[in-house]
């Protein structure tokens, strides 16, 4: 298969696995590491940082799996890779403003930024992070308050 398809769906389909991960793991039976997140910060660090950790795994053993043997999975790794580093982005840098880059406002950003805004609020959807999708009606009846304005000590 083509190593740019194999990049960009791997990137892709990581968006599901990314909701799915938020859905039933962190706000399921691992609720104990993530619910400091949608609460103030009480140190620079949180529990909640141990997920990324973990998750990592999974791009090490894509690379690992392709120095033996299995190329394609270079390239899902770098998908994989890729969209963990679109994550970290969007979630540390643009929305909670925990690592000190500057990046101007565009409109997609704040659209996720609103939307992680609402799943502060409510800890329901939108559990997705690239692509959080809503209904029209309930973010318009989500209040204002931002939960996302994080004072770390």
């Amino acid at each position: 298969m083509n190593p740019v398809w194999l990049v960009l769906g791997s990137f892709l389909l990581m968006e599901g696995v990314s909701y799915a991960g938020h859905r039933w793991v962190m706000h399921g039976f691992a609720m104990s590491w993530h619910r400091g997140h949608h609460l103030p910060p009480v140190s620079r660090f949180e529990r909640n940082d141990l997920f990324p950790i973990g998750f990592s795994g999974v791009g090490v053993l894509l690379f690992a799996l392709a120095s033996g043997g299995w190329t394609a999975m270079w390239w899902v790794g770098l998908g994989v890779t890729a969209y963990g580093a679109a994550y970290l982005f969007v979630h540390e840098v643009y929305i909670h403003h925990r690592l000190p880059l500057r990046v101007r406002k565009l409109a997609y950003l704040e659209w996720l930024r609103d939307s992680h805004r609402i799943h502060h609020q409510t800890s329901a959807e939108p559990y997705g992070m690239l692509l959080p999708l809503l209904r029209s009606r309930r973010r318009d009846r989500t209040p204002t308050r931002d939960p996302l304005e994080r004072s770390v000590p």
